[in-house]
């Protein structure tokens, strides 16, 4: 992962901590091709310097605010977004982000 995309919404809210909003970007980035991120709070732990109980904490946290959903599939958590990304992809700051970012990868 070369980089975190944490939208504008969630870097605005008030119900969120800091590291709430790190775990919500990392998220978000890993499941930018599949819209599914398969991330164990392990990794996240080492990604973040955090340990699993805080991760866990933020991913409930982001569980109850419904911006994301948690299954197990085969033993696999599967953790997907469940906010309007067409609103966000179409956002005139997304285009900038994105056209920012061609120029340095």
């Amino acid at each position: 992962m070369a980089f975190a995309v944490v939208p504008d919404f969630v870097i605005s809210s008030k119900s969120l901590n800091s590291t709430d909003k790190l775990v919500m970007g990392i998220i978000n980035s890993l499941s930018l091709n599949n819209n599914t991120c398969f991330a164990s709070n392990d990794y996240f732990s080492s990604m973040l310097n955090l340990s699993n109980r805080t991760i866990t904490s933020a991913i409930s946290k982001l569980k109850k605010e419904n911006l994301i959903e948690v299954t197990t599939v085969n033993n696999r958590r599967n953790i997907y977004l469940k906010y309007d990304e067409k609103k966000y992809i179409s956002s005139p700051s997304r285009n900038n982000l994105l056209t920012g970012i061609d120029k340095y990868f």
